[in-house]
Formats: C-alpha cells, structure tokens, sequence
C-alpha cells in the first residue's frame, strides 16, 4: 500500500515537473487561453446603438432592431422563433430610450427586424463635465417661484433644468434682484455641472430681462414671407444668393395643400409656449408664429425667419410618420426663433472672422471657417435640447424626435433600419439618456 502511494506521489510529482517545464507550461496556457476566449470567439459581429424603443426589459430595440433575449420568470417576453439559437440573458431593468448598448449575436433577422443576443453590454455615458451656454427661460416650478426668500430656484433653460442654490453666483440685471423676480421669459447665462440625476447644477448665473435690441427688431421687420405674391414658378437666384449668403425666403413658392397646411399649424400652434402667447402685442420679445408649406427640394428642414414665420418643404412634412415626428421638426425651427439664433449666430460667427485677423500665420479662411462650423453645431445642439422640453410640454412623443431625423437622412422611412445614425439624431439620443 505504501509502494503504490508513493509510485502514485512520485508519478504525481512527474506529471507536475513535465507541465512545469517553459514550453509545455506556456503551450497549455495557450490552450486555456484559446478555450476561455472560444465563447466570445463565437459571438459573431457587434451591434453597437441607442436605445430606439422600449416596452420592458425583455422588449426594446437598438438601433430600430428589436432585441431577442431571454427574459426571466414572470415577464412578458417573447421566446425565440427558433429555439435552437442561443440568447443572452435581458437586462436586470428595462433601459432608457438613448442608452447605449453592445450587441453581441449571430443571427440577425432582417425580415422581422430581430437580433438574436448572445451577449448585451451597457455602454458607460461619459459626463458631459462643466456646461456652459445662454438662452431664454420657457419653463420653472410654480411651486418654487412664489415667495420673497428663495435660497434655491430650479429653471428650464437651454434644454437644461438648472438648479439654482445658495452657493450659486448670480449677477442680476435690472429690474431683476432676486429670485423671487425670476420668471419664464427671462435670459439666463450659466454655469454648471450635470449631476447624475440629469439636473445642471449651476456655479454661476447671470438673469436679466429678454432685451431685444432696435437692430434685431429691424431684422424682424425686413424678412417677411406672404404666400399670396409669391408665383408658383418662383425659383432661387442662386448666383445672388452666393453673394447674399443665404436663400431668399420670397422665392419659395407656397405648396398647395389644405390639409397638410392646417396640420402644420394646428401642431405648430401647439408648440409654442404658454409665456410667450401670453406676451402683450406691444412687447419687442413677443413673436407671432406662422406656418406655411413651399414647395422645394433645396433643404430637409425647416427655412426660419427671425419674426416666427416657419417655412417647411411638402416632402419633409410628408415623409413624417405621425404627429410626434413633424411636432419635432416643427419644434426645432420653433427653438431657433425663440433662442434668437440668427441675430446672435450672426455676430458670433462675424466676431469669429474678425478675430481670425489678428492670426495672420494660419489660413484666415480656415479658421474662421473652422470656428463658425463650430458656432453652427453648437446652434443646432440648443434647438434639440429646446425642442425636446416644447415637444413634452405639448405632449408629444420625445421619443420620436431622433427618430425623424434618422428617417429624414436616409430618404425613406423603410430605410433607417440598419443604417449609421445621423449626427442630428445621436446627439439626441445622447441628450436624452443624460437629462
């Protein structure tokens, strides 16, 4: 007994001095290695989206394909159609619209527009850090801005709900001198951080009155669109509109169309916010909205006038699938006029040129170039988050917004599905699982 016990230790001690040995220790690793990494091996190609729709944790889609997972006991999930492909568990809870998400699969159905999941990851969202930026105030809590000894005050502004504390800076312009004075209208400058809770909380404010000066009014005053002396043969001068720098709005024919022209206004009039309809005719920061169907193929969005007046191409608003979707191109133009974009993006971009003056070393076009392409994005990133707080308080579908502008960039709603999601619409998206 004790001969075989100690030829077992001492085969025992052979077979661990063999696998001990450089090459046979580093081929085995090799093997484990090979064999650990064989499942992921085997995941096939990754799907990496937002979030597009949710019902439950075991019914979403990213990226417009719905996900096949398997979901746990009691819930409402669908099995497979085919039961011999494998799927990864769904997540614990139900995600967000505009969450991001890695689908690892091996089968992706594009008949049902399926995924079959082998394996889902949650992206991290990078904090957007310290936020900056100026706009009107449309919306703050009624039960926060009554009384005289406001220490904290939370207000709409930018897309952003900022939280105004006792710690926060604030530089008052007159007649303001409180909190307690603020009100929707208003113009706010700010500081802050997003907290984890989607709220700016703000370092420093500056808020004052909704100032319009004489120039900007005269600017309002100039542009003007009646569809009644526009020729339906109407066309762009496109040799002055080189040297003008823009359309010229009174070249856009009228599109004929009863019922589509009173859906646009009904949904645009829906749109616009309570403070500003309840401004008197007299007051330099009241706009009257209109909304008027061209016909054109120059342009997917909207044409702004800086007096209210939205012009939309037929075809866009026809190639929207519901309310909720032409509320969102509707509320974007509309955010524009309301945050004074044109007047306000035409000085910065002049400031930007007349500073590239003084950097003879560099190309001057391309900074100044460079620099207002960055004022455009910026412009375009305010009217989606300004947007999406006029779309909820109207009571759309926030969740159609990105959705649209996907659908509009492709050519034909058929055709989202499976295609890089545009600039406009991830940015929404983004915006949309940070705030």
């Amino acid at each position: 007994m004790f001969r075989l016990r100690n030829r077992a230790q001492t085969k025992g001690r052979g077979i661990i001095a063999a696998i001990m040995q450089p090459r046979t220790f580093l081929l085995l690793c090799s093997i484990f290695a090979v064999c650990a990494a064989l499942p992921y091996a085997q995941e096939g190609p990754v799907l990496t989206g937002y979030v597009t729709r949710v019902a439950s944790s075991s019914d979403f889609d990213i990226n417009r394909f719905r996900i096949v997972c398997n979901g746990k006991a009691g819930d409402d999930s669908q099995p497979p159609r085919d039961k011999t492909i494998p799927v990864a568990k769904c997540p614990g809870e139900a995600p967000h619209i505009g969450d991001t998400f890695a689908i690892h699969y091996r089968v992706r159905d594009t008949a049902m527009h399926s995924i079959y999941a082998t394996r889902i990851d949650k992206q991290r969202s990078s904090s957007p850090g310290a936020v900056s930026g100026s706009a009107v105030i449309d919306a703050m809590p009624i039960e926060e801005a009554v009384g005289a000894k406001l220490t904290d005050l939370t207000v709409r502004a930018d897309g952003y709900r900022i939280r105004i504390t006792a710690k926060t800076k604030i530089d008052w312009a007159p007649p303001l001198q409180s909190l307690a004075d603020v009100k929707t209208g208003d113009w706010i400058k700010y500081k802050g951080k997003i907290n984890a809770a989607g709220m700016l909380i703000a370092t420093s404010v500056q808020i004052g009155p909704n100032a319009i000066r004489d120039d900007e009014t005269r600017r309002r005053n100039k542009k003007e669109y009646d569809p009644s002396a526009i020729p339906a043969n109407a066309k762009q001068n496109y040799l002055k509109d080189a040297v003008a720098g823009g359309f010229d709005p009174k070249r856009f024919p009228p599109f004929k169309d009863d019922v589509l022209q009173a859906r646009i206004e009904k949904i645009g009039n829906s749109l616009v916010p309570a403070y500003q309809r309840a401004l008197p005719a007299s007051d330099p920061a009241r706009i009257d909205f209109r909304f008027q169907l061209i016909d054109t193929k120059l342009f997917g969005n909207t044409f702004t006038l800086p007096n209210g007046i939205i012009l939309v191409p037929h075809e866009t608003a026809e190639k929207t699938e519901n309310d909720s979707q032409l509320a969102a191109v509707l509320a974007d133009g509309i955010a524009g006029v309301l945050e004074r974009q044109e007047y306000r993006l035409d000085w910065k971009i002049k400031l930007a040129y007349a500073s590239a003056l003084t950097t003879p070393i560099l190309p001057l076009g391309g900074i100044g170039d460079n620099v207002a392409m960055e004022i455009q994005k910026r412009a375009m990133e305010q009217r989606i988050r300004v947007s999406l707080g006029l779309l909820q308080d109207a009571g759309y579908d926030i969740s159609q917004a990105p959705m649209v502008w996907w659908l509009l960039a492709t050519g034909k709603p058929d055709e989202a599905s499976g295609t890089e999601v545009p600039e406009r619409a991830a940015y929404l998206y983004r915006i949309l699982a940070e705030t």
